[in-house]
């Protein structure tokens, strides 16, 4: 379906685009909260996963898309969101980065393409 004349972009690919939009504004607004606090103990392991969901859930309820596209931009966005709430937490950039901000990174990662990837198998 096309909206508008010749040369417009199609309706099926803005929802999938607003969709990460709104994942990379949960990321910034994660980041700023989740900056605040030391990366340290058991918070990398679960705010790393919960950071991931919350993206993850978001692109996908906005944009309903589980295209691979759509669900490596939820990672990447997952991912960065997390190393920049890490780089805030090292008082932007003055200490050194925590090793468990990159396990937080990357756990948020991967349950963020989890969440949003459609990996099921093809029905019989």
């Amino acid at each position: 379906m096309w909206v508008g004349g010749a040369g417009t972009v199609p309706v099926v690919l803005w929802r999938p685009i607003l969709g990460v939009l709104c994942g990379v504004l949960v990321a910034v607004l994660g980041a700023l909260i989740l900056g605040e606090y030391e990366f340290t103990g058991s918070l990398p392991f679960f705010a790393g996963l919960l950071f991931g969901l919350a993206v993850g859930e978001v692109v996908v309820a906005v944009g309903r898309s589980r295209a691979l596209a759509v669900a490596v931009a939820a990672a990447v966005t997952s991912f960065a969101g997390l190393v920049w709430a890490g780089w805030i937490d090292s008082s932007e950039g003055v200490e050194p980065v925590k090793a468990l901000v990159w396990v937080a990174a990357g756990l948020g990662a991967v349950a963020a393409f989890l969440r949003t990837a459609n990996l099921r198998r093809p029905q019989r």
